[in-house]
């Protein structure tokens, strides 16, 4: 059985082997499904304008459902503690926006500043990761992170919890904080809207993508297949 993280080969540990045994385990790390690359910047605003969107204003971004796991709400008060030192955005990727997290909002003096973009296609969602300041991923748990791995691939840095496999996915190129530390969340947003502090974690966030490359997934699961062949 191949598992795409070593946080999830430890659940399938626990949930599948006992004291009369269980499947065989490894670890093949995933290769993204679509090639997410760094765009020149003329041509993600103009991606993010044919869609409505407004490219001169800054944003952070969330990719994922509204699953309690996702921890959005959590994304909206992280943001709102940095309402009044940074005119920045908060753009929710996938699912809609809920009534509980607009009205959060609303009580937090941000909803006007919340932007919904329902299940964008792949160059839109490039796009957004190319322009945003970080990508805001503070999950209470995952069992992979595709959009660490994406966002990285576009030279977007990181924010997220150290839950799970988000530290073996992001490496050292991901902004860990426990996913209580909403300051600290915070702290690091507005680290990032300095241009320099970005670029070099966007530089470090591309290098660690590398190792998503789907070439590397392919060669990783020839091993494993030719490890289970009988020698002749």
């Amino acid at each position: 059985m191949v598992c795409v993280s070593h946080a999830t080969l430890t659940d399938a540990k626990r949930l599948l082997i006992s004291e009369a045994g269980g499947p065989s385990l490894t670890v093949a790390t995933l290769g993204l499904n679509y090639p997410y690359r760094k765009l020149p910047l003329d041509e993600a605003a103009a991606r993010l304008k044919l869609s409505g969107l407004d490219p001169a204003t800054p944003f952070v971004l969330h990719v994922g459902s509204s699953l309690r796991r996702k921890n959005r709400e959590g994304a909206v008060r992280m943001f709102a503690r940095c309402k009044d030192k940074w005119n920045g955005r908060i753009i929710f990727v996938g699912d809609p926006v809920t009534v509980p997290m607009r009205a959060l909002g609303q009580d937090l003096g941000v909803s006007d500043r919340m932007i919904e973009v329902r299940f964008p296609d792949n160059e839109l969602l490039e796009a957004l990761y190319n322009r945003a300041t970080a990508l805001l991923y503070p999950s209470r748990f995952e069992g992979f992170g595709w959009p660490v791995a994406e966002a990285q691939a576009c030279g977007c840095p990181v924010i997220c919890s150290n839950i799970g496999p988000l530290p073996e996915v992001g490496g050292e190129a991901a902004l860990l904080h426990d996913v209580d530390d909403e300051e600290g969340f915070a702290a690091d947003i507005l680290r990032l809207t300095d241009a320099a502090e970005r670029e070099r974690w966007s530089e470090k966030s591309l290098r660690n993508a590398a190792r998503f490359d789907p070439k590397e997934m392919i060669a990783q699961y020839l091993e494993i297949y030719r490890s289970l062949t009988p020698q002749l």
